[in-house]
């Protein structure tokens, strides 16, 4: 198992509109002489705000959004979820989340699920960075649910994959999985054995559409990068790749530090340079409710036994 640690800085922006949030990526593709465009947006926090990141607005999800959340002690946040559901996930530090005239502390890496038709308050006995990811259009009611992740470290749910390929080794933290009653999300965070490393891999997919599309079987997904260098004044950034899956030759844009990337219409997996370490978040939702079934994947044909 891959320890978990804390990868790059905090880092902080000023408040932004969530269509000032969308930095979309362009790749040229390979042997097809052609710019892709490649869903991306700008993650960093806004210090004592709720700052949207992804929302209906600014993306093409059907159901995921993503919220950031940086608080210090004199400061609290409220949320309101209506037919949502949400996950708070603690990137560093501790806070404290009530809900239904409960309150519950978490820390780093901690994740809370929260159902629809609830109210939300997000408090910190000293600091904390949490991001909220959502699924919309739910209407299922599932309890209150508090996942520490030294709990899941050691356990099925903390999968250590990449063993064929030394360069892919880590380990995936499935931190809302089975374990976890909800009606679309999935969520982990996954960390890398080595700088230099490949995640994601093989690379697979689980859009809708497309030649190989699942349909109503189908999932979106957020990846959130955060990059570190161990060379000084270097820029840090993974390879992200978005290669469609009827295409042969993959396709890599530059993700860099503190950005979220929409991976579902296209395969992903991720290379760093030799000099950079990163770990990320990933969260699903599923297009039918009720129906979080990690099997349903195309891989890459020839990729089957790479995992």
């Amino acid at each position: 198992m891959v320890t978990p640690k804390t990868i790059g800085t905090t880092i902080t922006t000023n408040s932004k509109s969530p269509n000032d949030r969308r930095n979309d990526i362009q790749v040229m593709v390979p042997l097809k002489n052609e710019v892709r465009k490649v869903e991306a947006f700008d993650a960093t926090p806004v210090r004592n705000t709720v700052e949207e990141i992804i929302t209906e607005e600014n993306s093409t999800f059907k159901f995921l959004r993503l919220a950031r959340i940086l608080l210090d002690t004199e400061n609290k946040a409220s949320r309101t979820l209506g037919q949502e559901e949400a996950l708070y996930y603690v990137n560093r530090g501790s806070c404290n989340v009530s809900v239904g005239g409960e309150t519950y502390q978490l820390h780093k890496g901690d994740v809370i699920y929260i159902g629809i038709q609830s109210q939300v308050e997000i408090s910190t006995d000293d600091n904390c960075d949490v991001s909220e990811f959502k699924a919309v259009d739910c209407n299922t009611s599932h309890p209150v649910q508090l996942v520490k992740h030294t709990d899941i470290e050691g356990t099925e749910l903390a999968a250590d994959l990449g063993n064929k390929r030394p360069g892919s080794q880590r380990t995936v933290f499935k931190l809302v999985d089975q374990n976890i009653q909800a009606c679309r999300l999935l969520f982990g965070d996954t960390y890398m054995a080595n700088r230099g490393g490949v995640g994601s891999y093989p690379p697979h997919f689980h859009g809708p559409d497309g030649p190989h599309g699942l349909g109503m079987k189908a999932k979106e997904e957020i990846y959130h990068f955060r990059c570190e260098s161990d060379i000084e004044g270097d820029v840090p950034y993974v390879l992200q790749n978005c290669a469609l899956p009827e295409e042969k030759v993959n396709v890599y844009a530059h993700v860099f530090d503190e950005m979220a990337i929409n991976v579902t219409p296209t395969y992903h997996d991720t290379i760093a340079p030799p000099s950079v370490d990163f770990m990320f978040t990933w969260c699903l939702a599923s297009f039918q409710e009720g129906h979080r079934d990690w099997a349903e994947i195309f891989n890459k044909p020839g990729f089957e036994n790479e995992w």
